[in-house]
């Protein structure tokens, strides 16, 4: 589970983050939570999917609603809970599909109250297990950017980090689901992340990875089939 809290106030942020922490732990469950002190940061660069947003509506430059416009264009499926010290702003929030509100200041009992509501509407996530350094890792598919082949090595760039293991792309391939494509014969895409195409490169994020000529007409009917499917 990752949970990413949005607020300009530093002493809401801890208390909150305090608050998710204890929830988690009563609840027996591992929870990632990330902070953000503004919402220009955590919507800007959005790359990194989060099962549940607790976002701040009163922020300035960016405030809680745009942000949540910002995301619905990269993500859907996160759920939204919206804080804010008005009521009244927060029915702004069925213009993106937000679960609920909060209204200043947060108590425990009430914030407990909509995590568990969150959690029922949570997607379940499709994950891999790979071998890395020594362990076994379960890499979610909504985690994975790209895949890179190496010969004996695979590395799956990830929004937490590299992994490299000891297979072949054509190995790795057979785990992945319908969302991912291999571009040439040293990549494969994860097609939620395909920004755009541009020349014969598909963009993904900040890499630019080739699109073989052979592999060409595949990979476009897989973009449209995906998005098809959205």
């Amino acid at each position: 589970m990752r949970l990413a809290i949005v607020d300009d106030d530093a002493q809401q942020r801890s208390l909150l983050e305090e608050y998710v922490k204890k929830y988690f732990e009563e609840q027996g469950k591992v929870c990632d939570v990330v902070c953000f002190s503004s919402g220009v940061d955590f919507a800007s660069d959005y790359a990194a999917p989060f099962d549940i947003i607790l976002l701040d509506i009163d922020m300035p430059h960016m405030n809680g609603i745009e942000a949540a416009k910002k995301i619905r264009q990269v993500d859907e499926h996160a759920v939204i809970i919206f804080i804010t010290r008005m009521a009244q702003y927060a029915i702004q929030g069925y213009e993106v599909d937000a679960l609920d509100f909060m209204v200043k200041p947060v108590s425990y009992f009430n914030l407990s109250v909509k995590l568990a509501r969150a959690m029922r509407k949570v997607p379940r996530r499709s994950s891999i297990a790979v071998s890395a350094d020594g362990k076994t890792v379960f890499l979610g598919e909504e985690d994975i950017f790209y895949i890179e082949g190496h010969n004996q090595y695979v590395i799956y760039h990830t929004v937490s980090g590299n992994y490299k293991v000891h297979s072949t792309l054509k190995e790795a391939e057979k785990q992945l689901s319908a969302a991912f494509s291999r571009c040439n014969n040293s990549f494969i895409v994860n097609l939620r992340y395909l920004s755009h195409l541009e020349n014969a490169d598909a963009v993904v994020g900040s890499e630019r990875l080739p699109v073989s000529r052979g592999r060409r007409k595949a990979f476009w009917e897989d973009v449209n089939r995906y998005l098809g499917g959205i």
